[in-house]
């Protein structure tokens, strides 16, 4: 059964884009791609899932600003090789597979300099589990790219869905439903000491919550089209990867 995700995307500006092409989700091609971030779904995150990201609280309103379906679930070795373009400091590729000596990430991979998450990879790449780069499925229509401020607004049906997901964090399931919820805060749970905001959902109706979105997108396939999104620097200088472990790693 394919589980959707959904989470608040912060990395995005007042125009619903966004700020870095190193911020995943990352549109590149005709795909997006998930990188570092969110240790507590990529561990659960498997082929054949949905991701759904939401805006954040600015800007207004909140918007559903992409949906995507994952094809491949890959380590960050195999999407260092496969995909160059998307390799650090630039790209949202953070680590630099190496023959290192301990225990797990450094045995295997270390940090590309300038790249997100300097001084916490280690955390981002704690076990093998979140070893997980995500290649999501080519776009088709409006599903699998960025959205962005053509991305469905939140209204009251898709919050009434939204409050129907159990709700994830740090110390895993919080909740059966995400009844906290509001059109302004459609993510959050209040536990003992206050609201949490660092959840994310998840629902076994996937579907569902795309016929919602699918109902509501109005924007003719050249719209889409012509939506910005950060591009791949053409002028890397030193070039991507990890500098002072190119001979190691084969950058």
């Amino acid at each position: 059964m394919a589980i959707g995700f959904i989470y608040v995307v912060t990395t995005v500006n007042k125009d619903y884009i966004q700020k870095k092409f190193r911020n995943v989700p990352t549109e590149w091609g005709e795909r997006l791609y998930f990188g570092p971030c969110k240790r507590q779904m990529r561990p659960k995150m498997k082929c054949g899932d949905y991701i759904f990201g939401i805006s954040p609280s600015k800007p207004q309103p909140r918007r559903i600003i992409f949906a995507a379906h994952v094809e491949e679930r890959i380590t960050f070795e195999e999407a260092y090789i496969r995909f160059p373009d998307l390799q650090g400091p630039k790209g949202p590729i953070h680590v630099c597979p190496i023959q290192g000596t301990g225990s797990f990430p450094t045995s295997n991979y270390e940090h590309i300099p300038d790249s997100e998450h300097e001084e916490d990879w280690k955390k981002d790449l704690a076990t093998r589990e979140l070893d997980a780069f995500f290649v999501c499925s080519e776009r088709v229509g409006w599903q699998g790219r960025w959205l962005g401020q053509r991305g469905p607004k939140m209204d009251e049906e898709i919050l009434s869905f939204l409050k129907s997901c159990s709700v994830h964090g740090r110390a895993g399931m919080l909740s059966k439903q995400n009844l906290d919820a509001t059109i302004g805060s459609p993510i959050c749970h209040r536990g003992p000491m206050g609201f949490l905001w660092r959840v994310h959902l998840e629902t076994n109706q996937p579907e569902a919550l795309l016929k919602l979105c699918e109902d509501r997108i109005t924007a003719k396939q050249s719209d889409l089209d012509r939506l910005p999104v950060p591009k791949p620097s053409t002028g890397r200088s030193g070039g991507p990867g990890c500098g002072k472990s190119s001979r190691i790693c084969g950058c």
